[in-house]
């Protein structure tokens, strides 16, 4: 009795480490398939439709995209490049890609966005940037105010001076494919103590804030800042699906 005692606890003991090594087995192909963001994985065709327009996106494995977007019958297509910008699904595409409603180009006039993967397996979805981050380093200060003086950009190829005001109004130069513009506009602090800038600003890429984007800094004030230049968040963030299934 002893013994049978024994072996019924020797087996159970077995059938707990057999479950245990079956459990990281399966988590550790999960991990393995989650983490693969290769180019086969990328690839396929994407679809937009929102805002009423609609955008159809093919990313092949040779890192060439083909779009089509259709506004109320007015149809535009475009061919570009796409290329990995991190380990764990972001794509920045090349300057062909025709921007959609909700979206935010980078500073060097890009687009970027995130693949998605339905619990983590299956590629389901890329969605595109609804923000930016311009920097801009401080060079000159005023005498008793830690936010007003003269920063500059730290866009490569861009020269940017940004002068902040005692007076809360602020001069703005932006040089941009050997164009130079030149604004002037005001700021505001947030309730939460960020500095707001009215639509006057100048982004990196030359143009003029939409109407449809804000533009404030995120993390304070301080020796740089860090601002962010988003499109409005009840646009929703623009979004290609892919067809998971045939049925």
């Amino acid at each position: 009795m002893r013994n049978s005692g024994r072996a019924s606890g020797f087996f159970v003991l077995l059938k707990g480490l057999g479950v245990v090594i079956l459990v990281l087995l399966c988590f550790g192909l999960w991990y393995f398939v989650a983490g693969d963001y290769s180019d086969g994985i990328v690839s396929g065709t994407y679809h937009l439709s929102k805002h009423g327009e609609t955008s159809t996106l093919v990313l092949k494995p040779d890192h060439k995209f083909q779009q089509v977007v259709d506004r109320s019958g007015n149809v535009q297509r475009a061919e570009g490049t796409w290329r990995h910008v991190s380990s764990f699904g972001g794509i920045a595409f090349s300057e062909e890609f025709l921007e959609v409603t909700g979206q935010e180009l980078g500073a060097n006039g890009l687009a970027y966005g995130d693949l998605n993967k339905f619990l983590g397996l299956l590629p389901s979805s890329i969605t595109l940037k609804t923000y930016d981050i311009e920097w801009y380093g401080k060079v000159a200060s005023v005498p008793g105010d830690t936010v007003s003086g003269t920063y500059a950009g730290d866009e490569e190829g861009v020269p940017a001076t940004l002068t902040l005001m005692p007076n809360h109004t602020f001069e703005q130069s932006v040089t941009h494919g050997g164009i130079a513009k030149h604004a002037e506009g005001r700021w505001t602090f947030s309730q939460t103590g960020d500095l707001v800038f009215s639509k006057s600003f100048i982004k990196t890429t030359g143009e003029l804030v939409r109407e449809d984007e804000t533009v404030s800094t995120v993390g304070g004030t301080g020796s740089s800042l860090q601002i962010q230049i988003a499109v409005d968040p009840t646009l929703g963030v623009p979004t290609f699906r892919k067809r998971l299934f045939a049925w």
